[in-house]
């Protein structure tokens, strides 16, 4: 029987996916919004270290996962990556068009910026969270 639920069961565990997701965008949204209200919009300029949050994220999507992380629990954990690099970059982009003014001789430069910190942040966060994700599935596997 468990064989016949598991043929059936989704490539990723979403509520493991939201759960892993939510917090660090919580974390950082709530850093940049009170640092940005106290005065200085340049924390965004900061997103690249933020970027390190998703090493949290792959063991923790494997963790809430109940060593159940869907029939692709790498893809899974690779997808929160992703999605983190992707809203931390709406995060920059939002603050950095409403609170940061740009030269108009400097606005090919700030869209190619804009650009880096949104692909950029899905390639590297994806990576990092499937690096310790894999990192803890071995772990388990071994019997930590």
């Amino acid at each position: 029987m468990s064989t016949h639920s598991s043929s059936h069961s989704s490539a990723i565990h979403v509520g493991a996916f939201l759960r892993t997701l939510i917090a660090p965008l919580i974390v950082w949204g709530v850093a940049v919004v009170t640092i940005t209200a106290a005065g200085q919009p340049g924390v965004v300029c900061v997103t690249p270290m933020a970027w390190l949050m998703a090493l949290w994220c792959g063991g923790q999507y494997i963790r809430l996962s109940d060593n159940q992380p869907g029939r692709q629990p790498l893809l899974g954990a690779a997808l929160v990556g992703a999605a983190l690099g992707l809203g931390m970059g709406v995060v920059f982009v939002l603050v950095s068009t409403r609170t940061m003014p740009v030269a108009p001789d400097e606005v090919s430069k700030m869209q190619l910026l804009t650009a880096f910190i949104i692909v950029g942040g899905i390639v590297v966060c994806a990576a990092l969270s499937l690096f310790t994700a894999r990192a803890t599935l071995r772990r388990n596997a071994s019997g930590r």
